[in-house]
């Protein structure tokens, strides 16, 4: 593939929010190490103050019901508290001030703690109770009022959403806000995961639980895969490829999401999908059926891909780009024959979502392969124009992938 040519902003304006009732700052019960003001830790950039605060972190105190899951102890919030400062300590006095890109300090802190948390120590980012807290202390004036289990992860998207929506100020930033929107991506999945496991009968549970097992060993392949497919032989990837990088990871645990909703609100809400309505504070669930896509179409299309591999200057011989797809598709077929046991337990509804979720999750993994993994972090209007979005017809995904069709139109210089 290509160079990558021309950085792509991510889309940061305005985001979609659920209802939200606002509190005064002085509404909230709020504990600080030492004397702050309160507003100016929540107050909107106006381009002045931003460069010469002081920095810190500051903590809101609520009780069990204030939270979208399961209630910390005191214990762990203050152990919590605790890590997030050390993690990402801001010293006193100093005046670093927030960048232009953030909306607050609030956002600016919470960001800049996960990432800290994250990218030094793998198991902070496996503890979904440390990472639910810091987002609860985040999103520090909703009312949380879940009617229904989709209300609830609603919530949960609404908040990380609005988290991910700053400007990152140079390429090193980029990247960070890269990983962390596709980890915070992969922590939404593996949440609904582990909450669909709590509330399947035992055998079910079981089943969901090894076919989890299946699609992070899949999910770990995409990765490796991607590595080999796009990255250089000698090393030079460039300044931007931790964008790449999260960016396939980002697609890939969307398409865990595509995999798994349906399911659990079936499981969880009793969706039901003659009158595609339940009810609900945020509005309707519209269960979302596709034409029929089989896992052998799938199989079909890595084949392809891989047929499509040339040995040029600077990616990894060709044998090496096969094997790692090849890791990848056995992978993924793995994770396809777990389903399958899962789907062997269920009945009704929940048989119906679960077979549907596979069935979109199939399609989702078709367009990735048609795309030729193309596309993710620096990237070209040539090539962007030639990306079949997700939301493409069935129509439209007949035909040639995307070397074949950037062949076609850049003939015969070839390669991207």
């Amino acid at each position: 593939m290509m160079k990558k040519l021309m950085f792509i902003l991510p889309l940061l304006g305005a985001i979609c929010c659920g209802p939200r009732q606002n509190r005064n700052h002085t509404d909230l019960d709020i504990s600080v190490g030492q004397e702050k003001e309160t507003p100016i830790y929540y107050k909107e950039l106006d381009g002045e103050w931003n460069d010469t605060c002081e920095v810190f972190h500051f903590w809101a105190d609520y009780d069990g019901n204030d939270y979208l899951f399961d209630a910390p102890t005191e214990r762990q919030i203050e152990s919590w508290k605790k890590l997030c400062e050390e993690k990402n300590p801001f010293k006193s006095g100093n005046k670093d001030g927030v960048p232009n890109g953030y909306r607050n300090m609030n956002q600016y802190v919470t960001a800049h703690d996960l990432i800290e948390l994250w990218f030094h120590d793998d198991s902070y980012r496996k503890d979904l109770e440390l990472t639910l807290w810091r987002l609860r202390q985040y999103d520090w004036d909703q009312v949380y009022e879940p009617d229904s289990e989709y209300d609830r992860f609603y919530y949960l998207n609404n908040t990380i959403q609005e988290l991910c929506a700053y400007e990152p100020g140079v390429q090193f930033e980029y990247n960070l806000w890269a990983w962390l929107t596709a980890s915070l991506q992969e922590v939404y999945t593996e949440l609904m995961v582990r909450e669909a496991i709590r509330h399947a009968s035992p055998p079910v549970a079981k089943a969901l639980a090894d076919e989890e097992q299946a699609y992070q060993s899949y999910h770990s392949k995409v990765f490796e895969a991607f590595k080999m497919i796009d990255g250089d032989k000698d090393g030079f990837d460039g300044s931007a490829w931790g964008m790449a990088i999260s960016g396939i990871l980002k697609d890939d645990a969307e398409q865990r999401e595509t995999s798994f909703a349906d399911f659990y609100f079936a499981l969880t809400d009793s969706l039901d999908y003659e009158v595609r309505h339940r009810r609900s504070v945020i509005g309707s669930y519209e269960l979302k059926k596709q034409a029929p896509y089989t896992q052998e179409k799938v199989l079909k299309e890595y084949r392809r891909f891989m047929g499509s591999f040339k040995d040029d200057g600077y990616h990894y011989p060709v044998p090496k780009r096969k094997k790692a797809l090849l890791n990848e598709m056995e992978a993924w077929k793995k994770w396809m024959r777990s389903r399958e046991a899962v789907s062997s337990l269920l009945s009704g509804l929940c048989k119906e979502a679960y077979d549907n979720a596979t069935n979109n999750a199939c399609r989702f993994k078709y367009i990735m392969l048609k795309n030729c993994y193309a596309g993710y972090g620096i990237t070209s209007d040539d090539v962007l124009e030639l990306i079949i979005p997700y939301t493409a017809s069935d129509e439209e995904l007949n035909g040639p992938n995307f070397i074949e069709r950037w062949n076609e139109h850049f003939a015969p210089t070839g390669q991207p």
